[in-house]
């Protein structure tokens, strides 16, 4: 009877941590399709994503409490409407769950505005330097296969198109990108049902350098669950502001779902892996001088 109660409540769990992205998720794609096709209007080259402010932008996006939007910005990446600056970026500047676990505590007003901060710092200054390092690099793999000659994220058609046909193909996109996230959050979540991250980011409390390096791995993990352990390891078991930080930093909601899913491996595996590295970095950073 336990275990039952443990699956139903880590399935309904589950579906509270990421149903709400699916709105999101439709209004974004169904702006970005709608304009492309009926006003003949690139949403994405407007607000400059794609552009010189890109990174910034990206950051800014990241640093909503939403995680539809790494999502967002992943499928932009794919689609090779944004570049690998902008990608990290978002990812830096996204911290899942952490925010609200924050606010719900009082007198965390002055720690969360200091990580919102740091996190539009690293992911700002970070972003700009992948592209200026790699040339703004974009997604060179082939992009996701689409079912469809209206796609905004293939390629930039100018034809006009029904209004249903559009609101039927990004409501199928959207269910499509939640299904696998879903899935991949059930997955996880039963795999943290029987570890306790929190416990394990402390176990290493009288080391702050070997602290940085295990929140920023587990913060990989694309799961509210391993951002929530990080808060409350940093709210009551004395985790360091830089491993904090580079814990959230490499939590990016749920868009290395799509990433992995949708993407190459190889690219995956490079964004994930330089999103680590500047998380520790900047965790050491932190640590040295605060």
């Amino acid at each position: 009877m336990h275990q039952n109660s443990g699956i139903a409540e880590i399935l309904l769990g589950s579906l509270a941590e990421t149903y709400l992205m699916i709105p999101v998720l439709f209004l974004l794609y169904f702006i970005l399709e709608y304009f492309s096709h009926t006003k003949q209007l690139d949403i994405v080259s407007k607000l400059k994503i794609s552009g010189p402010l890109g990174p910034l932008a990206g950051t800014l996006l990241g640093i909503i409490p939403q995680c539809g939007m790494s999502v967002f910005v992943t499928t932009l990446y794919l689609s090779k409407r944004v570049t690998l600056g902008t990608l990290i970026a978002t990812y830096l500047a996204t911290s899942d769950e952490a925010l609200p676990v924050l606010i719900a505590n009082s007198g965390q007003e002055n720690t969360i505005l200091y990580i919102v901060g740091l996190k539009l710092l690293i992911g700002t200054i970070t972003g700009y330097a992948v592209d200026l390092l790699l040339n703004k690099k974009m997604y060179e793999g082939e992009p996701p296969a689409v079912n469809s000659s209206h796609v905004v994220e293939i390629k930039h058609e100018l034809e006009k198109t029904k209004y249903k046909e559009i609101a039927i193909h990004t409501l199928k996109r959207t269910l499509r990108i939640y299904f696998w996230v879903l899935l991949v959050t059930i997955a996880l979540s039963f795999l943290l049902y029987f570890a306790d991250g929190e416990r394990l980011i402390s176990s290493v409390q009288s080391h702050p350098n070997i602290q940085v390096i295990i929140a920023a791995l587990f913060g990989l993990i694309p799961n509210c669950a391993a951002s929530i352990a990080i808060a409350e390891a940093f709210l009551h078991t004395g985790l360091s502001i830089g491993a904090t930080v580079a814990g959230l930093s490499t939590g990016a909601g749920f868009g290395p779902i799509v990433l992995f899913k949708d993407g190459n491996l190889k690219f995956a595996f490079q964004a994930l892996l330089i999103s680590l590295v500047a998380a520790i970095f900047w965790g050491y950073i932190i640590n040295y001088y605060f």
